[in-house]
């Protein structure tokens, strides 16, 4: 398949925009993109095929960003979609491949814990609310979850010892450090075990 339907503008908009080197792809990389996937079959790819892909472009040092994603697109391909295929985590910094994906018990026992320490006790707080904190809760767990093991052990121990009777502070007063503490943490990209398909 051709890339000449992506311009030099674009490709100079592309640099030119971007503060990180990995978030532009050159010429030659955008063709190795086009090539490596003319081989394969957008319609029915498999999780092999998707992890040849994936260990392909990192051998090539090509990094997951907004470029690659679009230039597979112009190919056809998904890279969200090779991402989840291949297993590739959803966040952070830059193993090969990734860990094997968080168990349901993990998610279900940090969004547990999190939801105990997070939810308001008032009964009257309208629905809209409940679904905000309900979707900030997914979003945590899924962040907690991708983190490496260390960063990982630091938040669970943290939202287990406000957890418990030890525990101090109002409600109040715990959710505002934990919800700080938290922010602490995830926004650290060294923390994640994995690249992001998800630029």
């Amino acid at each position: 398949m051709s890339i000449s339907s992506i311009s030099s503008s674009q490709v100079y908009q592309a640099q030119t925009s971007s503060t990180t080197k990995s978030s532009s792809l050159s010429t030659e990389q955008q063709a190795f993109i086009s090539d490596l996937l003319s081989g394969y079959d957008s319609e029915s790819l498999s999780a092999s095929d998707a992890q040849e892909i994936v260990k392909a472009l990192q051998e090539a040092g090509i990094e997951p960003s907004k470029a690659m994603e679009s230039t597979m697109a112009a190919s056809g391909f998904d890279a969200k979609e090779i991402g989840d295929l291949a297993g590739v985590g959803k966040e952070g910094g830059g193993r090969p491949m990734g860990p094997p994906p968080p168990k349901k018990e993990e998610m279900s026992s940090v969004s547990d814990l999190l939801e105990s320490l997070l939810s308001s006790d008032e009964e009257d707080d309208s629905t809209t609310s409940a679904t905000s904190s309900f979707e900030t809760i997914l979003d945590y767990t899924s962040k907690i979850v991708s983190l490496k093991d260390d960063a990982k052990t630091e938040v669970m121990d943290l939202l287990n010892k406000y957890n418990s009777e030890e525990n101090t502070l109002s409600k109040e007063d715990t959710q505002k450090f934990i919800v700080n503490s938290l922010s602490q943490i995830l926004k650290e990209s060294d923390n994640y075990n994995t690249m992001s398909f998800y630029a």
